[in-house]
């Protein structure tokens, strides 16, 4: 199953039912409910509109996503904190309206996060700070993780955790980071799976060593990082060449994967499509 992000349309500054109206025009089969959504009112009623325009269209929800009011970043090394229980509740609120195949969570950061500037189509600008203690994180994150593995069981929805990359161009410290994390993780929630992002991978170096988590990797993230024009390594950069793949080419055959492309504003829809293209290509070979 291949999908795209809404994120791509949302920081366009498309509303959440033009963002969902787009991927399917261009063709997706699934579509992400992704984050940097503006805060729209009546977001279930939105959502009950599109399951019953899109009856035909898988849906994933990825991380803060209904959007929320106030300027929020959601970190689950904070643990089960308000802002953080009200978060998980509106993901399975519209993981259960849209019958979503899965839902999706970033890795804790294990640094402080400062919020700056304004909050434009809900993107916080954000400030990386000092480490965190990495014990008293991990013990707030398995305490919000209990709360979610309670709501999985109840609404039968799997819930995933995604290996974080970059932020503001820079490395950050985050759990679970290494494959022997991820297997430590998996051993006591063990209905939870992983998010492989390829490009956040490719920026820690450690591809290889998540891909051996093949039974526990249930969809990917696509996209290439690059650098911007002042050096700076950055992600999401589109997908252009098929040699893209090829690392992924013990897993890219499974039929219960899912796929989703994930870029920033900067990709053209020549390039979302050209990257959809090659994923075809190297599925039907």
């Amino acid at each position: 199953m291949v999908g795209l992000s809404t994120t791509y349309f949302a920081k366009q500054g498309l509303s959440i039912y033009e963002s969902v109206l787009r991927v399917v025009e261009l063709g997706f089969g699934v579509v992400e409910l992704g984050a940097s959504h503006t805060y729209e009112d009546d977001i279930p009623a939105i959502l009950r509109k599109i399951k019953r325009d899109f009856p035909n269209v898988n849906f994933t929800i990825h991380t803060l996503f209904p959007p929320l009011r106030e300027m929020t970043w959601f970190n689950p090394a904070y643990g089960l904190s308000e802002t953080n229980k009200k978060i998980v509740d509106g993901l399975f609120e519209a993981a259960l309206i849209l019958d979503a195949l899965l839902i999706s969570i970033h890795a804790p950061v294990l640094n402080e996060i400062k919020l700056r500037g304004e909050n434009t189509r809900n993107l916080c600008k954000v400030e990386i700070g000092k480490p965190k203690d990495i014990e008293i994180c991990k013990e707030n994150f398995f305490k919000l993780m209990e709360y979610i593995s309670g709501k999985s069981d109840t609404n039968r929805v799997k819930v995933l955790i995604e290996n974080m990359g970059y932020i503001n161009s820079l490395p950050i410290g985050f759990y679970p980071y290494t494959g022997e994390d991820f297997r430590g993780l998996f051993e006591i929630f063990p209905d939870t799976g992983l998010l492989l992002d390829v490009a956040h991978a490719k920026q820690y170096e450690n591809l290889q060593e998540l891909i051996s988590l093949d039974g526990r990797i249930c969809e990917i993230h696509l996209h290439d990082i690059g650098s911007t024009s002042s050096g700076r390594g950055k992600g999401h950069f589109p997908v252009k060449d098929i040699a893209f793949f090829e690392p992924l080419k013990e897993l890219i055959k499974k039929d219960s994967l899912v796929f989703v492309f994930e870029y920033g504003s900067d990709c053209s829809e020549d390039e979302v499509l050209m990257g959809k293209k090659l994923l075809e290509k190297v599925l039907t070979d």
